[in-house]
């Protein structure tokens, strides 16, 4: 049984086997899914397997005084063979089929994923509509996400960012370049001196395992004395449209994973994408710039070696 807030409309994530996650609901012998406002419910039950008869899943909008109305299944084939049926207007459920992905090294996720909607519009235009790495990251705002689940994950490398005072916008770091600037380190941790062009391009290595927001990961201002001021704030995706979070004045960093950037035949970079600032500068285009719009004939010296 799938309990869905009225009106909602968009993906639907299920996540499976996570013991801070919700306990588990039955009515009778059926299992309940009671998915909370963010379209995203993580339960410590099992993922469902098996073929079951449909007839044996029920699909609800549930209002805010507990009143159900219930919600078709719908699918491709339905439409299909139905052309002159009222899937445009009619909310229905579409896909349902479990999935697994491998969001950090040594981790393993299990979900199930819907989308629920009128036909063509509300599944396919695009509202509220997010992947299953988007799904965690709502679930992984406080860091507590893989806290018992994966005990055995490896964690990303620690690392020290310092990025010139009153910069703003973004910055990008390009690793394991042999002719960049050697690996600079403190007590074992590597450092990242960000210069004020906002590109460094570094000897260094990356850190082999993704990870939304480490805790090993230090960011600070640097003065021209060289004094530090922390960097506290930390930029998620599920709040970066809220009014109160885009006017805040705490200064804020963000990450991307690291993507290869083709540079010429034969040659590629690894790189990474960074963000510091106001929220408000963060996604200001003024701050902002495209690494690949910046490469310079230096770059190329640095990283491909003939």
């Amino acid at each position: 049984m799938f309990l869905i807030p009225e009106e909602y409309v968009g993906s639907l994530y299920i996540i499976f086997n996570v013991p801070n996650g919700q306990p588990p609901k039955y009515e009778g012998d059926s299992r309940v899914y009671d998915i909370p406002p963010s379209g995203v419910l993580v339960t410590q039950m099992d993922a469902n397997e098996g073929r079951i008869e449909s007839n044996n899943i029920q699909y609800f909008y549930v209002s805010n005084t507990g009143n159900r109305t219930p919600i078709s299944k719908d699918s491709s084939l339905t439409q299909l063979n139905m052309p002159n049926s009222n899937a445009e207007t009619a909310r229905t459920l579409y896909g349902g089929g479990l999935g697994h992905t491998e969001p950090v090294l040594g981790c393993d996720v299990i979900y199930q994923h819907f989308t629920v909607g009128t036909g063509d519009s509300e599944q396919t235009e695009g509202k509220n509509l997010f992947d299953i790495f988007d799904a965690i990251k709502l679930k992984n705002s406080d860091g507590k996400f893989f806290d018992n689940m994966c005990p055995d994950r490896k964690r990303a490398s620690p690392a020290v960012y310092l990025i010139p005072e009153n910069y703003k916008g973004t910055f990008y770091i390009v690793y394991n370049a042999p002719k960049g600037t050697p690996a600079k380190y403190e007590n074992g941790v590597p450092v990242f001196a960000i210069p004020p062009s906002g590109m460094l391009v570094t000897q260094a290595k990356s850190s082999a395992v993704w990870e939304e927001n480490p805790p090993n990961w230090h960011f600070y201002y640097v003065n021209n004395k060289g004094d530090r001021t922390p960097i506290k704030g930390r930029w998620y995706d599920d709040i970066e449209n809220t009014s109160e979070y885009r006017s805040s004045t705490q200064l804020t960093t963000f990450h991307a994973n690291v993507g290869e950037v083709v540079l010429a035949k034969k040659c590629s970079a690894h790189a990474q994408l960074f963000a510091v600032g106001q929220v408000s500068d963060i996604f200001d285009s003024q701050f902002q710039f495209d690494l690949r719009k910046h490469l310079a004939a230096v770059l190329y010296e640095k990283v491909c070696i003939k």
